[in-house]
């Protein structure tokens, strides 16, 4: 996981690199909710502007799911996140305010652990889920200068499944 953290970052370091004059890109993060899952996440995402029309960006969520302790020891733990490359057609950019579509491909992950009373019978056991998650939605961006605020809600139809809604601040950097 962190060999891949790394190449992740590595290869947005590097992107940032080799942009022309007039490209911009922003990154920033905010909060992500999943309503199938009912939990909040954290979430890290950048944009790269391609033409006045189209941009293409990357987020990635991390849900905080709870662990449950059990009388005598017991543990169940759940760990979940995604890793998108999202694609943004623009229809509307005046007035600071940016409307966009959104489609979304990904890599989500779960892990579920149980890890048995000490002293019992019951051993620790897991099981983990890797998927392909393709999503639809939208989204509004609002410029403030020196920060963007965004909101986007969006439906997977594969992967985990699930409407989710995000919302934070990018910072763009030239």
């Amino acid at each position: 996981m962190k060999k891949f953290r790394n190449l992740l970052l590595g290869a947005i370091l590097s992107l940032g690199l080799f942009t022309v004059s007039q490209a911009q890109i922003s990154v920033g993060g905010g909060l992500a909710y999943g309503l199938d899952i009912e939990e909040l996440g954290i979430q890290a995402s950048g944009t790269y502007v391609l033409n006045e029309d189209m941009r293409l960006g990357a987020d990635i969520i991390y849900w905080l799911t709870p662990s449950e302790s059990f009388p005598g020891g017991g543990e169940f733990s759940t760990t979940m996140f995604e890793i998108n490359a999202n694609y943004n057609y623009i229809f509307y950019n005046k007035n600071d305010v940016m409307f966009y579509a959104l489609g979304t491909l990904g890599i989500h992950y779960a892990k579920v652990s149980w890890d048995g009373p000490s002293g019992s019978d019951w051993f620790g056991s897991s099981g983990s889920d890797t998927e392909l998650g393709l999503g639809i939605g939208a989204g509004v961006e609002y410029n403030l200068g020196s920060i963007k605020l965004y909101a986007e809600p969006r439906l997977f139809l594969s992967g985990f499944e699930q409407f989710s809604l995000a919302a934070g601040l990018r910072i763009p950097i030239n």
